[in-house]
């Protein structure tokens, strides 16, 4: 109801259809100001990850999500701009949103440390690279596999869990931590007299390959997150929650419209400005 007026769902889906392709058409060309943030920002962290989004006649198929966070010196985030784009083979038109956000705010912070910060896939350190400094590796997806192979490394319960608590207390606070495990890892595979368990050979390739990217205590001496949880909370609350609720199924057209507006809505500051660049363009 709308001032004691019916409103049909199609004229709910035509507007929000044109909302999104406005939003679509000027996406490269309108840009939004920043909020004031409470200190300087010393170093900005660039996130992605990727969720599953159910499409008509296709099924599940995955959206990517992105951020760009501002932190201060202590390690304090004060701003997260959200971006996301709806599935595509290939990642060519995330990257490009990705991009031109990167290159407007890097225009306004050309000194600040940029920080990538992903999961251990690899197409996002393909990407992350080359646009960062710094490139960590999520502390959380490290000790997922260091979970995993605990039960290779300790068969007693008790023994188990004191085992993965020492080996994640010393991933996240002693410097060569990962370097440590590893050798402990590789040690106790050329121990074996029998065939190498998938969990430990998953551990120790997933260490190897991502060993410059978890020094952690170092990280944190310099107030450098070690999480991608806010990369995470992106995919939930921009795709996850309005795109895969029950029986929802998709085009891509529409989803790319309504990744568009949640990334404006979850951004602090952005909604009320593309209002603003309507009014101000007559549209």
């Amino acid at each position: 109801m709308h001032h004691s007026r019916k409103t049909s769902r199609k004229l709910i889906q035509s507007l929000g259809s044109l909302v999104g392709e406005v939003a679509r058409e000027k996406e490269f060309e309108w840009s939004y100001a920043l909020p004031e943030l409470d200190s300087v920002v010393t170093h900005i962290s660039v996130g992605r990850d990727g969720t599953t989004t159910p499409i008509l006649n296709e099924g599940y198929r995955e959206t990517m999500c992105g951020t760009l966070s501002f932190y201060n010196s202590k390690g304090n985030r004060m701003h997260t701009i959200y971006t996301a784009c709806a599935p595509e083979y290939g990642k060519k038109s995330f990257d490009d949103v990705m991009d031109m956000e990167l290159s407007r705010i890097k225009q306004q912070y050309p000194k600040v440390t940029y920080i990538g910060l992903a999961d251990g896939a690899k197409n996002n350190w393909t990407y992350l690279e080359s646009r960062t400094e710094v490139q960590i590796l999520d502390f959380f997806h490290a000790t997922e596999y260091l979970a995993e192979v605990s039960m290779v490394m300790q068969k007693d319960e008790v023994k188990r869990q004191e085992w993965l608590e020492g080996v994640c207390h010393d991933l996240k606070n002693k410097n060569n931590g990962a370097k440590l495990i590893l050798r402990e890892l590789k040690e106790h595979r050329n121990r074996l007299s029998t065939t190498v368990p998938e969990a430990l050979s998953r551990a120790i390739a997933y260490l190897e390959n991502n060993k410059e990217r978890t020094h952690y205590a170092k990280y944190q001496k310099k107030g450098y997150p070690i999480g991608s949880g806010v990369t995470e909370a992106a995919c939930k609350v921009v795709a996850k929650q309005r795109l895969s609720n029950s029986g929802m199924r998709w085009t891509i057209p529409v989803a790319q419209h309504i990744l568009l507006l949640r990334g404006l809505i979850c951004t602090q500051g952005r909604w009320q400005q593309f209002w603003n660049h309507i009014d101000k363009n007559g549209i």
